[in-house]
């Protein structure tokens, strides 16, 4: 049975402010958010969702041991950060559910062992040996028509073959984890961000039990300022707009129409700030919570305060015709108050 009884996450397309969520959440006694740091273990490069890809969708004897092997470097270095909301847990729990995926262990070796080293180190451990052993085999001139077989240094290979079994273990796998932030059941929720992407929602649904995802999307215009002027994040192409309204379409493409509304809503940034009152009572709904346990109202979140990060388009006015073109090509992201 769950310690926890619900997980609600947000989700954003970068920098379409999903910290609202969080900070909206936090005002409820009976959900405890984690705040704004992103849990994004599930669909990271070498996460569960690319481990899915290698033991179920697209299965091999050897891209099994690959997947695995990229899956534990890749918690490793994730531990870093969730060590502080899961304390030794995250490590014990991720590689307890590494074994039950893994079928058969052993000590051996395969092509892809010697890219996980620096060049250098590959040429010494891997094509030296390999000459040399290519030239005593020819000194020996061996007897037998096989052909030579070099040995390479062994390491740890796995295979799993769970693929009908992934998802029930996957799923046990994040109660465990997520129960560790709730273990005495006192909250109806768990609040976390950017635990699921807000594409290809269904896929990411099929790890967790229980959840709900709130995306939020923001005026296009806003995010162009905003990356323009103040964060220069390289992940966002504002260096032509352009580009920048081509990424920004590419980005919302394969959004499914037919997605399940009871466990997936779609909300803008700016309703959040000019629709307050309408926009809480749609997350309420949405939670099925009560709104007598809204008892910080404004504590986190106040619309008031956040009207200063809306419009900025109408506040600066040296890109005029970069806003002009994106209000055309983007009209229907665009936000009507």
């Amino acid at each position: 049975m769950n310690k926890y009884n619900s997980i609600v996450t947000c989700a954003s397309f970068g920098g379409t402010g999903s910290s609202v969520v969080t900070d909206l959440l936090k005002e409820f006694e009976n959900i405890k958010s984690m705040g704004d740091y992103e849990f994004t273990f599930l669909y990271e490069v070498d996460g569960i969702s690319d481990l899915e890809h290698y033991i179920v969708e697209d299965f091999h004897r050897l891209k099994t041991d690959e997947g695995i092997y990229r899956f534990k470097k890749l918690i490793k270095h994730l531990n870093r950060g969730y060590s502080e909301f899961f304390g030794e847990e995250f490590m014990k729990l991720s590689n307890e559910y590494i074994d039950n995926l893994t079928d058969i262990s052993w000590q051996g070796n395969w092509h892809m062992h010697q890219y996980r080293y620096p060049e250098l180190v590959r040429i010494l451990k891997y094509k030296v040996p390999e000459k040399i052993q290519k030239i005593l085999f020819k000194l020996k001139k061996a007897k037998h028509s096989y052909e030579l077989v070099p040995k390479y240094p062994k390491l740890e290979m796995n295979l799993s073959f769970r693929n009908g079994e992934f998802y029930e273990l996957t799923k046990e796998y994040t109660e465990k984890l997520f129960s560790v932030l709730n273990s005495d059941s006192k909250y109806k929720y768990l609040a976390l961000d950017q635990l699921i992407p807000p594409t290809n929602i269904d896929r990411y649904l099929k790890y967790l039990n229980d959840t709900k995802v709130i995306v939020v999307d923001r005026d296009p215009r806003d995010l162009y300022i905003l990356n323009k002027l103040f964060w220069n994040e390289g992940w966002i192409p504002t260096h032509d707009v352009n580009e920048y309204i081509k990424w920004f379409k590419l980005l919302r493409k394969n959004i499914n129409e037919n997605e399940d509304k009871d466990r997936i809503i779609r909300i803008r940034f700016e309703d959040f700030i000019f629709n307050y009152d309408d926009t809480l009572d749609r997350v309420i709904k949405f939670l099925d919570i009560d709104s007598i346990n809204h008892i910080n109202k404004y504590k986190y979140f106040n619309p008031q305060i956040s009207r200063k990060n809306c419009c900025l388009w109408e506040k600066y006015n040296n890109f005029e015709k970069d806003i002009e073109l994106i209000s055309e090509e983007l009209k229907e992201f665009c936000y009507k108050k």
